[in-house]
């Protein structure tokens, strides 16, 4: 099964950490495989700067994709570069959710 994960508020970040650590760990021991997008858009942009408090090391080691959206980047005037090295920019994080549903992944918005 794949998954998409979208947060797109500052104050969710614990949460949204929390629901992606229990999701990989019960596929490790499930032995369940798929993909497990995080999808990040909005005013959350803000904390996957390289000088952000929230750091991603431990998603990008797990094999958790992280997209975040570019027009978000570019309404808060933060540069691509600016973004923790293994995120993926997204032209649209609107696009890529409506993409990732049409793909049949299954969406979770805490």
């Amino acid at each position: 099964m794949n998954v998409i994960v979208h947060i797109d508020e500052t104050n969710k970040w614990p949460t949204v950490l929390s629901n992606l650590s229990h999701l990989y760990e019960h596929w490790q021991q499930s032995h369940d495989d798929g993909i497990i997008e995080l999808l990040v858009n909005g005013e959350a942009v803000t904390q996957v700067r390289q000088d952000a408090d929230i750091n991603l090391t431990d998603l990008y080691r797990r094999g958790i994709d992280v997209a975040v959206c570019n027009n978000s980047l570019q309404q808060r005037q933060i540069l691509p570069k600016q973004v923790q090295a293994e995120s993926r920019i997204v032209p649209s994080g609107v696009v890529e959710l409506v993409n990732k549903q049409h793909q049949g992944f299954a969406y979770i918005k805490p």
